[in-house]
């Protein structure tokens, strides 16, 4: 099999799925590691079991910092797949290009294509914070705040 076999498609999303896969990994276990341990040996000492100690002191922690770091991410993500124009993926910006060069209006092409980054930037965000204000309120409930 020969390289330009390959549909484009599938090699960017392996690519960006290998590249995200090692980033992702060291955040999460970054998001781990800022667990006190202290805590989880609270839980312990009350006759917690593994599980409900994961359940309801570490994952709800581990959340509340991971999830602004998958919207990282998700933006970077967004951003990147410009770079997938490269080995033939059509992508927004490269849709842009194409509108501008069949109709001379550069300009209003790279404004509507910042616009669609925008607008999925912002969703993403706003997604991101309700989820983030949820854990957080979840968090304040369980510690009787």
């Amino acid at each position: 099999m020969q390289p330009h076999d390959f549909p484009s498609l599938i090699i960017v999303i392996t690519t960006f799925s290998l590249l995200e896969a090692a980033i992702e990994s060291e955040n999460i276990r970054g998001a781990f590691q800022s667990i006190d341990p202290r805590q989880i040996e609270a839980g312990q000492s009350i006759g917690m079991t593994r599980r409900q100690n994961l359940h309801r002191i570490i994952i709800p922690q581990v959340l509340s910092v991971a999830i602004p770091l998958f919207l990282n991410v998700f933006l970077k993500n967004i951003k990147g797949l410009s770079l997938a124009f490269t080995v033939g993926v059509v992508d927004i910006l490269a849709q842009a290009r194409y509108a501008a060069a069949l109709s001379y209006r550069y300009l209003e092409s790279y404004i509507a294509a910042a616009l669609v980054y925008w607008l999925i930037c912002g969703v993403l965000q706003m997604i991101f914070n309700r989820v983030e204000l949820k854990l957080q309120f979840g968090e304040t409930r369980r510690q009787g705040v």
